[in-house]
């Protein structure tokens, strides 16, 4: 009866080790499925990394390219405002009127009036250079300080202009017309 009992308890334990076997197994089979799948997703993310890394790369030499665009187009358009520049200081110089007004006593003079402000306030405005050296105006007055006060009082309400000089003009540009009976018998 022994024999039967020690055969008894080597059946129960080939059997208790045969389902710890099993057991194990299924542990061993589940932790291979899950390595697989964790080497798949490795090999997932390393293959987007390096595309990413492509695409990082294809960027950086876009950007590079840009970059040298714009900087190319940034010298090409200061090229061109510095042409711009020397090509409107070679122009004539436009002469403005200050007023219509204009008595028999008056001579013509040439004020230039000055706004340095406009380019601090607005450097982009399109007349700020030509404020910062001066803009011309024909006057009409009896003397240089009447031409002067007539200019001020005209740019009197805006900060910052003021008048830089007042000289005589050097012809007379609008010499009041004659009447046609006089100019006829002045040429006979």
């Amino acid at each position: 009866m022994i024999n039967f009992l020690i055969i008894l308890v080597i059946i129960a334990l080939a059997a208790w080790l045969g389902n710890m076997l099993l057991s194990v197994e299924a542990t061993v089979a589940a932790s291979r499925t899950r390595v697989r799948g964790a080497k798949d997703s490795i090999g997932k993310i390393e293959a987007t990394l390096h595309k990413l890394k492509r695409e990082e790369e294809k960027l950086a030499h876009e950007i590079d390219e840009i970059t040298n665009a714009l900087i190319d187009a940034r010298r090409r358009q200061a090229e061109v405002q510095q042409k711009l520049a020397e090509a409107q200081a070679q122009r004539r110089p436009r002469l403005l009127i200050l007023s219509d007004r204009r008595n028999t006593g008056d001579k013509e003079w040439m004020v230039t009036v000055v706004n340095t402000q406009i380019r601090e306030v607005d450097a982009n405005h399109p007349l700020a250079a030509e404020w910062a050296a001066g803009r011309d105006y024909l006057v009409w007055a009896e003397s240089d300080r009447d031409a002067a006060e007539r200019a001020q009082r005209r740019f009197n309400a805006r900060p910052g202009y003021s008048v830089r000089s007042v000289v005589p003009a050097k012809d007379d540009l609008y010499a009041p017309s004659r009447p046609a009976a006089a100019s006829a018998g002045a040429s006979a």
